[in-house]
């Protein structure tokens, strides 16, 4: 699995980018979400990259998820939405509303997921990776939007993938998200609290009781 990761990174995630840009491509003359996947695979090569060759840098003393795991188990879930859900709204019938109504939510849904996860790696500067591990002198960060919750990156993906199922009006796409999203991504949260947790100690622990995980108020 280990090495399986950059492989990944480096030949398959640049050739999914590309499909992703293609199905665009061809759903946005009746889907304003076509434009969305057009510009996320444009864009998602040249952040692989940047992300590979910094996971590079990481020393191997650190504390760190061994084998990303993590990683393997939420990307069936976020390959079903971008994927499925694009293919459905070309290949099979209707199964729930196709309207402009729905596609303006799914829209403004990506475009509010995009700006949090932009925000929130802007709060974390060179603390984020993709890669779960923590850095020598990394801060705690408690301000922007981690004043509120602890991951709120992974908020802004799930929006994300919400508006992308919802704009395509994906039976598919929705199914995928508590059945193969939302199970890996809690495994991930957990790794990620628990290295932070060690890492940090009792101001981390202090942290996590005025805060929530993901959802502000439940969860």
């Amino acid at each position: 699995m280990k090495r399986m990761t950059p492989f990944f990174l480096l030949v398959i995630a640049p050739a999914l980018a590309i499909c992703l840009a293609l199905l665009g491509l061809e759903t946005l003359r009746d889907n304003l979400l076509g434009w969305v996947l057009l510009c996320l695979g444009a864009a998602y090569p040249g952040g692989i990259l940047v992300d590979f060759y910094a996971r590079r840098g990481i020393s191997r003393g650190r504390p760190q998820e061994r084998g990303d795991l993590s990683f393997w188990l939420i990307l069936p879930g976020f390959l079903a939405v971008f994927f499925a859900s694009p293919l459905e709204w070309m290949t099979l019938g209707p199964t729930l509303p196709r309207t402009m109504a729905l596609q303006a939510v799914g829209g403004t849904l990506v475009l509010s997921g995009l700006a949090l996860v932009v925000r929130a790696r802007r709060s974390l500067r060179s603390s984020y990776t993709t890669h779960l591990t923590v850095q020598d002198g990394q801060l705690l960060v408690d301000d922007g939007p981690y004043r509120v919750v602890r991951h709120p990156a992974y908020g802004g993906l799930l929006l994300m993938v919400l508006g992308v199922a919802l704009g395509y009006s994906s039976a598919i796409g929705l199914a995928a998200v508590p059945v193969l999203l939302l199970p890996g991504l809690a495994y991930r949260i957990q790794v990620e609290e628990r290295l932070l947790a060690a890492h940090f100690g009792e101001a981390y622990a202090a942290y996590a009781r005025r805060t929530r995980r993901l959802i502000p108020g439940l969860w």
